[in-house]
């Protein structure tokens, strides 16, 4: 009695799948085969940028330190605002509008910090009034310190999972990349070949 393993049925069903894109590209031939898998290459990379950039808007309405954390400690400080500047529709803040304010912290052991908040995190509407900041710093000598507004660190939680997924959604897609440009070199069949030597 002959028994088929999982492992059979895998290599089976990769081979039935391989040999189906091998035929597709064949079918067209190798120019238009080729172009075929470019499209893929531009989709993916097209799907990357959008993706962070959603990413990234979804980020900027947090408007807090990112810190979730009990350590390090975020510490009341106050901030005057001073000229903002208006970035979008497309920037490092996602989609949409945001604005880029210079600010000055005082912060709670007296010092006074200049710095530039993002992600309307303040807005000219905020001028000529103090307005409630948080500070955090990291690093040796807490030299590398963050300023926001108070925010439930839920919404700082949050950003972290999101970002967890951000890297598998960057990394996945780049794969995808990196795969369908070598399709796209060498063509559908002899990618194959070269892969399932590397198996075997």
């Amino acid at each position: 009695m002959v028994r088929v393993t999982v492992n059979d049925e895998e290599a089976d069903q990769t081979a039935r799948l391989q040999g189906e894109q091998i035929v597709a590209y064949e079918r067209r031939g190798p120019f238009w085969g080729r172009l075929a898998q470019f499209a893929v290459v531009v989709a993916l990379a097209a799907g990357l940028v959008a993706s962070t950039l959603v990413l990234d808007t979804v980020k900027s309405f947090y408007p807090g330190v990112g810190v979730f954390k009990s350590t390090p400690a975020q510490h009341p400080a106050e901030a005057t605002v001073h000229e903002c500047r208006r970035v979008g529709p497309v920037s490092g803040d996602g989609f949409g509008y945001w604005w880029h304010c210079a600010v000055t912290v005082q912060t709670r052991d007296g010092r006074e910090v200049r710095t530039v908040v993002r992600h309307s995190t303040v807005t000219p509407d905020d001028r000529g009034r103090p307005v409630e900041f948080r500070e955090v710093c990291f690093g040796k000598g807490n030299t590398d310190c963050r300023y926001g507004r108070p925010a439930w660190r839920i919404w700082a939680f949050a950003l972290a999972l999101l970002g967890i997924l951000r890297t598998g959604l960057v990394l996945g897609l780049l794969m995808g990349v990196g795969v369908y440009l070598l399709r796209t070199v060498v063509g559908v069949p002899r990618y194959f070949a070269w892969v399932n030597r590397r198996r075997h």
